[in-house]
């Protein structure tokens, strides 16, 4: 064989071996994939059957009210929120791998359950009997009776509560403010959940380990929080700036706002615009400590692998989401 066949046999041997190598990481790739997919539907089915069971619980509750005794209500009613609430942070967690109608489907029969606590809640209160009597007498008697039937135990308890009351009792963070800086210790947060609400050209400083964050309606924002053991969900926020590290994030509604973020496990983006990314940069001295309690890999980072449910041309790089350039990345967050 003559040099140049030489050099062409080989030529051809090395095209057959990238092809064949080509080929088996494909197949590799696809079955990654198949993997993924069986996994992805597994939790799916989890959750739907664990959701079913949390709704039928509930709903069984909320039947059983209108049996308990009146001196027993408002704790009663307060559990039933409780349990609303868990139904909500499951949601919130799970819809990491749900899909948007799956997700709508839960929201859904969540208001339907509400409006049924909502309307039990009304149902069972009581009810105020208001006369016109001519005698005084009558009328401090009537008082008394009121007085009387509102005082359980030595201490005053009014059944006037509503759900949103309720609801309000239990929340747990900061909303309805402007102008504000809000901060929060980590003996406060430690294994809670974090909430923020409407708030508006606020600063946010939460440096401990809650268990998971949920924000909504934030406008001209600043939210640095230390490590969250599980998930943070973030909807319909205006030009903000979160640092943020957990397991999963997804984000809802989202435009003009910049994600410093450090997430082990996915993140998901939907219907949002020009959300920009960079690594998780927050610096304290129990830093340590907080990603100890909180369980994150400090080591495994996908902040620039972001999943846009509104993308689906895999050729093609999102246009709803960018890397924050090295050089315009902020980094003196406590200042």
């Amino acid at each position: 064989m003559d040099p140049s066949q030489s050099s062409t046999y080989a030529f051809i041997l090395e095209r057959m071996k990238q092809r064949t190598d080509d080929l088996t990481q494909k197949a590799e790739e696809r079955r990654s994939e198949k993997k993924s997919n069986e996994a992805v539907s597994e939790n799916a089915d989890y959750f739907h059957k664990t959701f079913q069971l949390m709704k039928k619980d509930l709903e069984r509750k909320t039947e059983e009210a209108e049996s308990v005794n009146k001196v027993d209500l408002i704790a009663y009613f307060d559990d039933l929120v409780k349990d609303l609430q868990q139904m909500q942070q499951f949601l919130n967690e799970s819809s990491m791998f749900l899909a948007s109608f799956q997700i709508k489907k839960a929201l859904d029969e969540m208001k339907e359950l509400n409006d049924r606590i909502q309307c039990v809640i009304e149902k069972r209160q009581p009810k105020k009997k208001f006369g016109f009597g001519k005698k005084k007498v009558s009328e401090k008697s009537g008082k008394a009776k009121d007085a009387k039937i509102d005082t359980i135990d030595g201490s005053t308890s009014s059944y006037s509560n509503t759900l949103k009351e309720l609801i309000e009792k239990q929340f747990f963070g900061f909303k309805d403010q402007v102008d504000q800086t809000l901060t929060m210790s980590a003996s406060e947060l430690e294994n809670r959940q974090l909430n923020l609400q409407n708030l508006q050209n606020c600063k946010v400083i939460a440096l401990g380990n809650p268990s998971t964050l949920q924000v909504a309606s934030l406008k001209n924002c600043t939210v640095v929080v230390g490590p969250t053991s599980r998930s943070v969900f973030v909807k319909d926020c205006i030009n903000c700036k979160f640092v943020i590290a957990s397991q999963q994030v997804r984000i809802h509604n989202t435009q003009d706002t910049q994600f410093y973020l450090h997430v082990t496990g996915a993140a998901i983006i939907e219907n949002c615009q020009n959300v920009q990314f960079a690594p998780y940069n927050l610096n304290y001295s129990e830093l340590k400590d907080h990603y100890c309690q909180s369980g994150l890999d400090f080591n495994t980072n996908q902040w620039n692998k972001i999943d846009d449910f509104h993308w689906l041309n895999e050729n093609e790089n999102s246009p709803n989401w960018t890397i924050i350039p090295e050089g315009k990345r902020i980094d003196n967050w406590l200042e």
